[in-house]
């Protein structure tokens, strides 16, 4: 009996290996550029695939010759930054596709193929916009007029984003400028009276170039700033809502992995991992009384997790 029992153990333990070969899989990154944030969340993606047995392959644009035999045995291909993703979805590979670091206003003007269905995906760099209008409701509850500027490029993100302020009474004010030389006529006009200016990560508008004039210019006009990344709190902004490209990278992992253990992929979703940024100093400047960092991402949480 008790060989009988090593016998099935053995047995057992066999089929579980040869399951997780069976499993195990090759998967090609392709990062826009080496380094930097695509090299931190491809390190992030890596970790959680290896951990699964996954194979890793990693390449950067421009494409050389021999990387298409690469991308050809991958099972699944994961790009990082638009530029990558334009590149690999212009060549419409066969294996799962799943992009990330990238905005959701590039992810739809990607080429699809009709048939991809659940073949394609993408966890976007934007946050979502009740995510954002519910911090501005935590943190600010005595403002209620919101500020969106926005380009071409970032006019669906805008409407959203008016939207869903609408939905959860502030009161927005939508005004799409057409280049830099717009910009600061606009933001005298907006900011004539008390104003949360909500910044839009649209590179065209808000830039190295431009981010010290319009954070003086808010502060001038008593306005606080909500940004979109730790550089504007730096530079001088309230607050800012962001993921680090180490947490995309995670919930990118997360679905490369679920994936290729299903053979779909989810669809397309903005980031669950995040952080709240503060600026007490100018905070204390504005006379705005404003909670510690954690505590409003511990609030935004839950507020989430409720809906």
């Amino acid at each position: 009996m008790v060989r009988l029992r090593l016998l099935l153990f053995a047995l057992c333990a066999a089929l579980l290996v040869g399951a997780s070969a069976v499993r195990a899989a090759q998967v090609t990154l392709v990062l826009s550029e080496e380094g930097g944030a695509f090299g931190e969340a491809a390190e992030a993606v890596s970790s959680e695939l290896r951990s699964a047995g996954h194979r890793i392959q990693t390449i950067a644009i421009p494409l050389r010759a021999e990387d298409g035999a690469t991308l050809n045995a991958s099972a699944l291909i994961v790009t990082f930054g638009t530029r990558a993703a334009q590149t690999i979805a212009g060549l419409a590979p066969r294996s799962l596709l799943l992009h990330t670091l990238l905005p959701r206003s590039a992810y739809e003007r990607l080429p699809q193929r009709s048939e991809d269905g659940r073949r394609t995906s993408a966890v976007f760099i934007d946050q979502p916009a009740s995510r954002q209008i519910e911090l501005l409701r935590l943190a600010l509850p005595d403002w209620s007029r919101v500020a969106l500027i926005v380009g071409r490029e970032s006019s669906e993100l805008g409407a959203r984003l008016q939207t869903n302020a609408r939905e959860r009474r502030l009161r927005p004010v939508l005004e799409q400028v057409g280049d830099e030389g717009d910009l600061y006529p606009t933001l005298q006009r907006v900011l004539a009276e008390p104003t949360i200016l909500l910044a839009i990560p649209d590179p065209a508008l808000y830039n190295n170039r431009t981010i010290s004039n319009i954070l003086l210019t808010a502060y001038h006009h008593r306005s606080p700033v909500v940004g979109f990344s730790p550089a504007y709190v730096k530079a001088g902004a309230l607050l800012a809502l962001y993921s680090t490209p180490a947490q995309i990278g995670q919930q990118t992992g997360e679905t490369a992995r679920h994936g290729l253990a299903s053979g779909s992929l989810p669809a397309a979703t903005a980031p669950r991992y995040f952080h709240v940024g503060t600026n007490p100093y100018v905070a204390r400047s504005l006379g705005i009384n404003l909670e510690d960092a954690n505590t409003l991402r511990e609030r935004l949480e839950r507020w989430e997790n409720a809906q």
